[in-house]
């Protein structure tokens, strides 16, 4: 029993390290620096957790899937309601952007990992895609966004002769 209290007396004086912590610390570094080559955030902002770019919005986490029909994105946007999201394509960029009203209130959290205010997130298609029949549908805090393919970015068979 005295062994216990002593371990219990040794975990309150020092830092015990988390080799899970790490370990996803160290994803999140590689995935923005990822993000940083493929354009998803301005070069050299800092990742930390959910990403914030140079204006202090914050950057959402996505899956990204390309088939031969289309692209398809999931977006993560907890406490985000669909009337504050933005989406816009440009030539071959999708630009996602609103707002979290996600509020702490007051002092006394003990961490505080789920973003809020301001998001913005711009991605370059691989591919041409057609904006008029984009589709989006938002369900438990994930955004699915459907971005069908031209039918010149669709592969195709070529017949030999």
């Amino acid at each position: 029993m005295d062994s216990a209290i002593e371990i219990m007396r040794h975990h309150h004086h020092h830092v015990v390290s988390d080799p899970y912590r790490e370990m996803l610390g160290l994803r999140r570094t590689i995935s923005g620096l990822f993000d940083d080559y493929v354009g998803g955030r301005p070069p050299g902002t800092a990742y930390h957790g959910h990403r914030h770019n140079a204006s202090g919005a914050w950057s959402p986490e996505v899956n990204i899937r390309e088939t031969d029909q289309g692209i398809t994105l999931l977006v993560a946007l907890p406490g985000v309601e669909k009337e504050d999201v933005q989406l816009e394509v440009k030539a071959d960029t999708l630009i996602l952007s609103g707002r979290s009203r996600m509020a702490l209130d007051g002092n006394g959290w003990l961490s505080a990992e789920i973003p809020g205010g301001e998001f913005y997130r711009a991605f370059s298609l691989p591919a041409a895609v057609k904006p008029g029949e984009v589709k989006a549908t938002c369900k438990s805090g994930i955004l699915s966004i459907e971005l069908p393919k031209t039918e010149e970015a669709r592969p195709r068979k070529v017949q030999i002769g």
